[in-house]
């Protein structure tokens, strides 16, 4: 039979990638489920609750801690009460692994431990790139903008569309998953091959997935996606 998956942050950058890959496969119909939606509603006919709503945005969560835990642990509480009785799957961030020292690591653990690692499925990810978009430290380094982690960071980049996929093929499982590339791309060397000015100025923060799939594809994919997206 057709299981039918609810996105939860739909329009979101693994969201939508997420809504791509259900879309073109033909075991699953699809619900999106946007901001302001009534997701209990949305949820009712739902087998499996994707929820990849939690905002990713590192440095306003240090500035902004307040908001950031309403709109990650209590959310991720609220949305996984909503998807009692479902498979419920939570995207969430190699980043409560590695950086619990900060508000954002230790609000996306919080977040893990809502979802449950015992019932339900967490798939953490590391930095991304694809659809047309240079976020975070790659886009730093393409406008010589300050890049406030060190130079030594390693980072497992990968299109998001590979992520969004490989979620897709381990609904059947429980546990944490950690999913990305098979290696890191040094950010210092990644500044040199892009011929950026940028400077760096922060700890590091190496995110690489432990043991990645065996399909994980090679970090460096990252600079041939930059030379074919860069304008300049």
């Amino acid at each position: 039979m057709t299981q039918t998956i609810a996105i939860v942050g739909a329009k979101g950058f693994v969201g939508q990638a997420l809504c791509d890959a259900v879309e073109q496969q033909n075991q699953f119909d699809l619900i999106r489920i946007h901001r302001g939606d009534d997701i209990g509603s949305l949820l009712h006919s739902a087998d499996i609750v994707i929820h990849t709503a939690n905002p990713a945005k590192r440095f306003f969560a240090k500035k902004n801690p307040e908001v950031d835990f309403l709109e990650s642990v209590e959310k991720t509480h609220h949305i996984k009460n909503l998807a009692a009785g479902k498979k419920f799957v939570l995207v969430s961030s190699i980043s409560a692994r590695s950086q619990l020292d900060t508000v954002y690591g230790r609000n996306r653990r919080a977040c893990e431990l809502i979802a449950d690692p015992e019932q339900s499925l967490i798939v953490r990810l590391g930095p991304m790139f694809g659809a047309g978009k240079m976020i975070g430290a790659l886009h730093d380094l393409l406008n010589d903008r300050t890049v406030f982690v060190s130079e030594t960071t390693q980072y497992g980049y990968v299109d998001v569309q590979y992520n969004a996929h490989t979620v897709l093929k381990q609904l059947d499982r429980t546990g944490i998953v950690e999913v990305g590339a098979r290696n890191g791309v040094p950010l210092g060397e990644l500044k040199q091959k892009l011929g950026s000015a940028s400077v760096f100025e922060g700890t590091d923060d190496t995110q690489v997935p432990i043991n990645p799939p065996e399909d994980a594809p090679d970090a460096w994919e990252v600079l041939s996606y930059v030379n074919a997206n860069r304008t300049d």
